[in-house]
This record gives structure tokens, C-alpha cells and sequence, in this order.
């Protein structure tokens, strides 16, 4: 191909560009022995003469790179190596589990060696009692003996014992009047006295002419009544290390667990043929006052050994009743609903709370309250189907058996916590029945000498945790009869914050401390148990 017609190569310049611009220089090659016409600084300043656009423009970039190194921040090198670690992801952090808790220390139960509190500052003191469950939570319940409120833990098949507001209710001001009283007449070594509870007297009041209180209950009852007085404590709140009366529960539980047999696991009197009773309450006792001490193992201890010693106590394939068997009384009847009333307040709460024993003994009791209850009326009896509730020996004239219907409203209240849904066959109507007849016979604290027979606080006591449970109407109209017995407490003087035990068929039985313990129970009924079929 010519070489006019040859495109010309990157740098070259075309024979027509000589002809439009006849001032372009061209650079010669210079080949070996050639020397050039001129110099490369003679071409280099025709250029830069001839060419005085490209001056401006060499300026411009000038200018323009200047602006751009002043605006920007030196650029930074990285180490290749660490720029590779500083984008490498790092591996998922392993955290490894943490290590399985040991077995509490109560998973064996063995037999009690030391009582749970001990004077020995090396071994255990009441500041070793842990403590309870705060409202309450708990609950609870969780559920605090015969004591439950609402709300932290349940009782396996019964009420919960945790709190609704512990400590908090319509009659407040006459639950802690009766806790002040309860506490000034605490013996020092940390019982209640039923019959000798007076020579505490005068630490509450000493105003000149005052008088010691009256009211004496039997000395073998001593450990029934400090079972109870416990309960009102607890069932207000009050544990062995949290409440305005820590002091005075740790006391009690410190002089109970001394008191019991480390042999046998029994608290009552074994001189008496009526210790069950005492026996009952005190476990109870010590069973809620674990409940509420984030499951203080020592005093698991000792509740585990009264409820074996409780077992021991039933009737094969039947219930409770008192602890000679070859008494008369017993050949003729073995069981009654009394007893087994307190019994069935423990199971269920054991039950809950995981202790050991026969579960069977929970539908033992069942299968004897249906026994002794009539289903046409729905009465309960004391030891006969559909018979009249117990009063004790020689007071029936004063207080009739038929003013009082204290076993049907024990027989609802174990039927509810047996069998909270009311499930069983024919449960719920016997529920409601009972529940109608104790609604006929409502709480009247009066003098007159023909209706003195319808004040029994036992029947009070019971009634009004049964109705509690069922809400309703008939709680409403049973709730009045509650105002009577806050009205009736003490208001000055020695006595002040207890009932008078004299106005009660058992108060020739526990004296002033039952009286004043149980009615207390009775005021804390709001808060002391979950309801868990009725509504409020």
C-alpha cells in the first residue's frame, strides 16, 4: 500500500498536517552516526514559544492537583499483612456452659442431729435461718399453713401460698394488734404457754392498777398453741429473717425443733392422748415456715421427721384420729374429721412442696370425709355420716353440738384442696351443699343466753377459708359476720389485742393464746390463701 495512504501510527503526524499547520516541529530520530540539525533545547523552546496554549494548560493541572493534595489527608499506606487481619472476621466466641449445681444438700433426708437454730456460734444461729419469700411473692402462694396467700407457689392441689399483698387487709389494724400481743406474751425461750402465758404479762402495758391477763388454757397444749401463734405470724408475712416479728418467729421455730423427738419426729405431749392435734399444727407450722424460706434444708429436716411421724398416726387404708389405738375411744372410733382436717392442710402443702410420704393417704382422707358426709344435706359429721359437729366434754349445755357446723366447713375446705377443679364425681355438688349450710348459720358473737352456742372459733375459722375459696354471695354475706369478730378484740390494758377465751367452747383448752391465735388466722383470710375456684 502507498505510504500516502497509510494511517499514521499513534505520535506520527499525516503529510496533510504539515500542510494546515506548517509551524509543527517534528522530532527527528537520530540513528547511528546522524547528528542533529538542532539541539532538543533550541526544539524545545520553539515549542514552548510557538505553543502558548499548552503553557495555560500545564498551569491549570497545576493549580487544579495543588487543590486537590490540600484538601485531602495524605493517603495511608497499610501494612498488607495488617490490613488482611483487620478485615479477617473473627471465629464465634465459644462460651461454654456452666458447670451443673451440686444436689441440694436435703435430697437425703436424714435424721436430725442439731435443731435448726442453735446458741453455738459454731454451728448454727437464728441468723442461719434464710429467708422467706417476699410479697408475696410468695408466694406465694407461692400458698403461706394452714396458710397460703396468692401468688409465688402453689399448693400441689389446694390454695397457693404466696402473697396477695401480705400483711395488707380490711382488718389489719386487729391482725397486728394481735401479733403485739402474741409477741409480748412469747416465752423467753421462744413457746407460747396455754396455761402459764400471764407470766409474761405486763411487758405491754404497766400502767399503775393494771391487771394480768385472764383466760388459762391446759400445759399440755403448749405446743398446738405455739403452732398456731406461728401461723398468724407467717400468714401475715412474717418469717424467722424478714418482718417487723423475725425475732419472735425464729424463737418459735428454734424452741420447736427442741421440743421434738429426734427419735420419732413427734412435737406433742406423748403423755397425752390428744398430741395429734398439737402434733398436727406444729408440723404444719414448720412445713409453711419452710415453704417461705427458699427451702431452708434444715428445716426440712425437721418438717420430714413430723410428717413420718404423721404417717404413723393414720389409720391403715383410713384417716386420723388420736394416738393411742388401743383406747377405748379409738377401738369404737378410729378416725375423725377433726384430725384429719389439720393432717390434710399438711399433705397437700408437702405434697407441693415435695416432701416424702405415701401420696395414697391424700385419697385416704378423700374416701373418709365422703364417708362421714350425708349427700342428701351435705352435712359432715364428726365420727358419724351426716352426724353433729364436737364439742368438748361437759360444755354442751352452754354450747349446743347442733350450733355449729365446724366439721362441714372442715370437710369443704379439705374437699377444695384435694380437688381444687372440683373434678372427682359429685365433689362440687357436695361442695355447694356444705357451703349452703354453713351460709344458714353465719358468725354471731351474742350474749344472749340461747344463741351463745353459735360462737365456736373453730367453726369461724374454718367457715371463713371455705367461703373465702368459694367467693360469691354467701362470702359476702359471711364476710359481715367477720366484722363482729374484730370489734370483740380487746381494745386497751394488758389484754389489748386479744379475744377472751372464756366466750369460746375450746378456750378451756388452748386459753388466750388459741383464742387470740386462730381469730387472728381468721382476719387474715384475704391474703393467707389463694382462692382457686371462686372469684372476688
Amino acid at each position: 500500500m502507498p505510504d500516502a495512504a497509510r494511517t499514521p501510527l499513534p505520535g506520527e503526524h499525516s503529510v496533510a498536517d504539515h500542510e494546515h499547520y506548517p509551524d509543527l516541529v517534528t522530532q527527528q530520530s537520530h540513528g547511528p552516526g546522524m547528528a542533529p540539525e538542532r539541539t532538543f533545547e533550541d526544539a524545545l523552546r520553539d515549542l514552548v514559544r510557538n505553543s502558548p496554549y499548552l503553557v495555560i494548560s500545564l498551569a491549570l493541572h497545576a493549580v487544579v492537583f495543588g487543590v486537590m493534595y490540600l484538601s485531602k489527608e495524605p493517603p495511608i499506606v497499610a501494612d498488607e499483612t495488617k490490613a488482611i487481619q483487620a478485615t479477617a472476621e473473627k471465629p464465634p466466641e465459644i462460651v461454654e456452659p456452666p458447670p451443673p449445681e451440686p444436689p441440694p444438700p436435703d435430697e437425703v433426708i436424714e435424721p436430725i442431729d442439731d435443731p435448726v437454730v442453735s446458741d453455738d456460734p459454731q454451728t448454727e444461729t437464728t441468723d442461719d435461718v434464710t429467708n422467706s419469700v417476699d410479697s408475696f411473692d410468695s408466694s406465694p402462694s407461692s400458698t403461706l399453713g394452714l396458710g397460703a396467700g396468692s401468688g409465688s407457689f402453689g399448693r400441689g392441689g389446694g390454695g397457693k401460698l404466696g402473697r396477695r399483698g401480705t400483711g395488707v387487709g380490711p382488718y389489719q389494724e386487729g391482725v397486728d394488734a394481735a401479733l403485739r400481743w402474741l409477741m409480748f406474751h412469747q416465752n423467753s425461750e421462744g413457746y407460747w404457754s396455754a396455761n402459764a402465758f400471764d407470766d409474761e404479762c405486763f411487758k405491754q402495758s404497766d400502767e399503775p392498777g393494771e391487771i394480768a391477763c385472764t383466760g388459762r388454757g391446759k400445759p399440755t397444749h403448749d405446743v398446738g398453741v405455739t403452732g398456731l401463734a406461728l401461723l398468724a405470724y407467717l400468714g401475715a408475712g412474717n418469717t424467722a429473717k424478714s418482718g417487723r416479728y423475725a425475732d419472735t418467729v425464729a424463737a418459735g421455730l428454734k424452741w420447736l425443733t427442741k421440743q421434738q423427738d429426734r427419735s420419732t419426729g413427734n412435737f406433742g405431749d406423748p403423755n397425752s392422748n390428744l398430741h395429734t392435734y398439737d402434733h398436727s399444727i406444729a408440723t404444719l407450722a414448720m412445713v409453711e415456715a419452710y415453704a417461705l424460706s427458699n427451702k431452708d434444708h434444715r428445716l426440712k429436716k425437721s418438717a420430714q421427721k413430723a410428717i413420718d411421724y404423721l404417717m404413723t398416726l393414720q389409720n391403715p387404708g383410713a384417716a386420723w384420729r388420736y394416738a393411742d389405738p388401743a383406747s377405748d375411744e379409738m377401738l369404737l372410733h378410729p378416725n375423725d374429721v377433726s384430725v384429719t382436717g389439720w393432717v390434710v392442710m399438711v399433705l397437700t402443702l408437702a405434697k407441693e412442696q415435695d416432701f416424702k410420704f405415701e401420696r395414697g393417704a391424700l385419697e385416704d382422707a378423700m374416701l373418709f370425709i365422703e364417708e362421714m358426709t350425708d349427700p342428701t344435706t351435705g352435712r359432715t359429721g364428726y365420727i358419724q355420716r351426716g352426724g353433729q359437729s364436737a364439742r368438748p366434754l361437759g360444755v354442751t349445755e352452754i354450747w349446743p353440738n347442733e350450733q355449729t357446723e365446724a366439721m362441714t366447713a372442715v370437710a369443704v375446705l379439705c374437699r377444695i384442696f384435694l380437688d381444687p377443679d372440683l373434678e372427682r364425681p359429685g365433689n362440687e355438688q357436695m361442695v355447694e351443699r356444705g357451703v349452703d349450710i354453713m351460709s344458714k348459720m353465719p358468725i354471731v358473737w351474742n350474749d344472749d343466753p340461747d344463741k351463745i352456742g353459735y360462737r365456736d372459733f373453730y367453726y369461724w375459722y374454718y367457715g371463713s377459708y371455705a367461703l373465702y375459696q368459694m367467693g360469691g354471695k354467701d362470702w359476702e354475706r359471711w364476710q359481715k359476720g367477720i366484722e363482729v369478730i374484730g370489734e370483740m378484740q380487746s381494745k386497751e390494758g394488758e389484754q389489748k389485742g386479744s379475744w377472751d377465751p372464756s366466750t369460746d367452747p375450746w378456750g378451756g383448752d388452748g386459753g388466750r393464746v388459741y383464742s387470740t391465735a386462730i381469730l387472728a388466722l381468721t382476719l387474715e383470710v384475704f391474703y393467707r390463701y389463694d382462692t382457686v375456684i371462686g372469684s372476688h
